[in-house]
């Protein structure tokens, strides 16, 4: 989606540029009147289309490989401003402090693209920590009930097995069925199995059990209340009864504040990056920022999917720009369906 910012003296006259400039499917995102602008601003998007190329563009066979790219070179010209900083960072509502920080980031970046500014304005603001096949210490995936910890874990699980890499694959969520069950059937379909533990004793006795050749040891941990203090030193005895690495896994969605205080009581308990899970079921995502703020947690991974099969995404700051400046948009058939 390519966003842009109008001026004019009238809403009249902003909306024919509007109109003009990006055609009748333009989507209005944000709309300011009144004399302190001069006027009125639209802030306007449109689908990106990308124009294949035409044959006579092809390089021919007497034209070297660099003289193409000299001719062809990526143009350098901005496509936003301002006001299309603005209008990211009030959709996803960040706090004032974080929200700032960005956009004076974002517009001192001299890019091609609106994610392109954003990148580089998210690497000054938050860390990223990929889980990455050099990982040899058990992960022990915890984090709120219902957040997606049992679907990272078969995420992680096929993963690993796609990179040809031995899976130790446990749950210690003894309490629910349904939790157990689930993690069942999708190892079976990987022709994978599941050990389960009911206390710290029987997790230790079960590591200790395994082959000791390197693999990948994955943890599914039942649901913890951040705001539950013995469900917090319930899960911590787990976690130092076999050294694991604690990953938070987090929802998207909730309100940021909350996500920042869950990440630091986490923090806490030694977690070091996050997942972030349900961007599908979500549309402003400010949590994942204030989660990852330093001090807090890494950002190592994003889930858009409840299927296995649709893995985890590596977090990097131009995939999370490209998440963030992708604003949703409803076609006027949706609105008109959901109206009736």
């Amino acid at each position: 989606m390519r966003l842009k910012t109008f001026h004019a003296k009238t809403m009249t006259e902003v909306m024919d540029k509007v109109r003009d400039t990006l055609g009748p499917d333009a989507i209005i995102i944000s709309v300011e009147e009144g004399a302190n602008i001069g006027g009125a601003r639209v802030t306007a998007a449109i689908e990106a289309t990308i124009t294949p190329n035409t044959p006579s563009e092809a390089p021919t066979v007497q034209q070297s490989p660099v003289a193409y790219e000299i001719s062809h070179s990526f143009p350098t010209t901005k496509h936003y401003d301002n006001g299309d900083i603005s209008a990211v960072i009030s959709h996803h509502g960040l706090p004032y402090d974080t929200a700032n920080h960005l956009i004076e980031a974002a517009g001192a970046v001299n890019a091609a693209t609106l994610a392109d500014a954003f990148s580089v304005a998210l690497e000054t603001v938050i860390s990223f920590s990929p889980i990455t096949d050099s990982t040899t210490r058990p992960i022990m995936l915890v984090g709120p009930p219902g957040a997606g910890k049992t679907i990272c874990a078969a995420k992680l699980t096929a993963d690993a097995l796609l990179h040809e890499r031995t899976v130790n694959l446990i749950s210690t969520d003894t309490v629910k069925a349904a939790g157990i069950q689930q993690l069942d059937h999708f190892a079976q379909l990987m022709k994978q199995t599941v050990s389960t533990a009911e206390t710290p004793t029987e997790l230790s006795a079960i590591m200790n059990k395994k082959s000791k050749s390197p693999c990948l040891t994955l943890i599914d941990s039942p649901g913890t209340n951040p705001f539950d203090m013995q469900d917090l030193k319930t899960l911590l005895t787990f976690i130092h009864a076999v050294n694991a690495e604690p990953v938070l896994v987090l929802p998207a969605g909730i309100d940021p504040l909350d996500a920042q205080e869950i990440a630091d009581i986490f923090r806490r308990m030694g977690c070091q990056r996050f997942i972030v899970t349900r961007l599908d079921t979500s549309r402003r995502y400010a949590s994942m920022i204030t989660a990852a703020r330093p001090g807090f947690l890494a950002l190592a991974a994003i889930s858009r999917s409840p299927f296995v099969a649709e893995g985890l995404e590596t977090a990097s700051p131009l995939a999370l720009a490209r998440i963030l400046t992708a604003l949703p948009k409803t076609r006027p058939q949706e609105e008109s369906s959901l109206a009736s």
